[in-house]
């Protein structure tokens, strides 16, 4: 999944606003922790998505998601000299639910699913580079602020490698048009 492919899936979802569905954007900062932290010395991310919301019942959801991920180079702990920079592609299924059944105003949980394409780059010291699809996991919470505006905190979990896990915290904001 390269991001030459978000055109073509959201030309692919446009049948999908015919029935309901909405597209949208997700912008949010990362927060590294374990692996992740150690290999940047715990540099800030940012990610961005592209969606479709499907809504399938009173207050639940389906948001099929497009996106990526960026944590700048960071000095590796344990590693003097060496500076690692971590991305992701990630192709996921977000599942929402409003306890109030009002997908347009509220609070929801929302869990996440899907294959994400990380790419762990090292420079100096120590070169190495990393490449590996990978399942991607994720689980949080919501709040759905007006029709467009929603504000949402969700903890992510992908095994990169034998002894390197993706963990963190991703804190943002969704708009749907």
């Amino acid at each position: 999944m390269t991001p030459r492919h978000l055109p073509l899936l959201l030309i692919a979802a446009l049948p999908l606003a015919a029935q309901d569905a909405s597209l949208g954007l997700k912008v949010h900062g990362l927060f590294p922790m374990s692996d992740l932290r150690d290999l940047t010395n715990g540099q800030l991310g940012l990610g961005g998505y592209a969606f479709v919301e499907i809504p399938i019942g009173e207050g639940l959801l389906l948001r099929p998601t497009v996106g990526a991920e960026q944590i700048p180079k960071g000095n590796t702990l344990g590693l003097a000299g060496t500076k690692t920079s971590v991305t992701s592609v990630d192709l996921m299924l977000d599942a929402l639910w409003f306890p109030g059944e009002k997908a347009q105003h509220g609070p929801y949980l929302v869990g996440s699913i899907g294959a994400q394409q990380w790419r762990v780059s090292a420079s100096g010291t120590s070169p190495s580079a990393t490449s590996a699809t990978r399942l991607g996991l994720a689980g949080g919470i919501g709040y759905q602020v007006s029709a467009h505006l929603g504000l949402e905190a969700k903890g992510f979990w992908s095994p990169i490698e034998k002894n390197l896990t993706a963990t963190g915290l991703t804190v943002g904001a969704t708009w749907r048009f």
